[in-house]
C-alpha cells in the first residue's frame, strides 16, 4: 500500500506542477522522441544520397578521363603523330621536301610594343569620343 501512496502523491505533484496529466505527459514525450527518430533518420538518408551522387559525380569524371585517354592512345599509334614527333624532335624530312629554319628571335626582339607614344591615347576613351562628335 505504501508504493501506491507513494505513486499517487507523486502523480499529484507532477499534475499540480504540469498543466497536463501523467498519461498525456508520457504521450507527449514519446511523441517527441519519434518526430527525433523520424528527423534523424531523413537527415541520414539524405547525407547518404549526397555521398551516393558525388560518388556518381567521379565516376562520369573518370568515365570522361578514360575515354579521352583511349582517343589520346589510337592518336599517338598514328603514322601522322609519329611523323610528327620525328620532325620535331629528330629534324626527320621526307624525300624530296624541303626545309627552311628560320633564326630563333633574340631576348631584345621577343619584347612586347611599348605601343604608341601618341600623348592623345593617355585621354580618357569618353573625351576622345565627346570631340570627336562635338568640336
Amino acid at each position: 500500500m505504501k508504493i501506491r501512496d507513494l505513486f499517487s502523491t507523486a502523480k499529484e505533484k507532477i499534475e499540480k506542477v504540469m498543466p497536463m496529466t501523467f498519461g498525456n505527459f508520457v504521450v507527449f514525450f514519446l511523441i517527441l522522441y519519434f518526430i527525433t527518430l523520424v528527423t534523424r533518420m531523413t537527415w541520414n538518408n539524405y547525407q547518404s544520397n549526397k555521398s551516393i551522387d558525388a560518388e556518381g559525380q567521379k565516376i562520369d569524371d573518370l568515365t570522361q578521363e578514360l575515354t579521352l585517354l583511349r582517343y589520346q592512345i589510337s592518336y599517338y599509334k598514328t603514322n601522322s603523330f609519329k611523323e610528327k614527333e620525328a620532325r620535331e624532335k629528330l629534324a626527320y624530312k621526307a624525300p624530296g621536301e624541303q626545309v627552311l629554319m628560320m633564326p630563333l628571335d633574340t631576348p631584345a626582339e621577343s619584347v612586347a610594343d611599348e605601343g604608341n607614344s601618341d600623348p592623345r591615347i593617355k585621354i580618357p576613351n569618353q573625351h576622345l569620343w565627346r570631340s570627336y562628335f562635338f568640336k
